[in-house]
């Protein structure tokens, strides 16, 4: 298996199922899900005795990582 640092080392193995499998993953880094519910300072330590509060899950874009191999959004969309 080949080390990917870099949009050089992935095209080297262009057409194989390593460089689709590391497409797929980099287009999975753009969706990054965060929770952003607010807790009590305590909460999830014995001593707290208030409501059990769920996560509020948000969705958010960050291209950071594609970025950071030299692709565009509109780019790798395309892969």
């Amino acid at each position: 298996m080949k080390i990917i640092n870099t949009r050089s080392d992935l095209d080297s193995i262009q057409g194989t199922p390593e460089y689709t499998q590391f497409i797929n993953f980099l287009k999975g880094t753009m969706t990054v899900r965060k929770n952003i519910q607010t807790y009590p300072e305590n909460y999830g330590k014995p001593d707290y005795t208030g409501e059990i509060l769920e996560p509020i899950w948000e969705t958010s874009e960050d291209t950071s990582v594609i970025e950071k191999f030299e692709f565009t959004k509109e780019e790798i969309n395309k892969l």
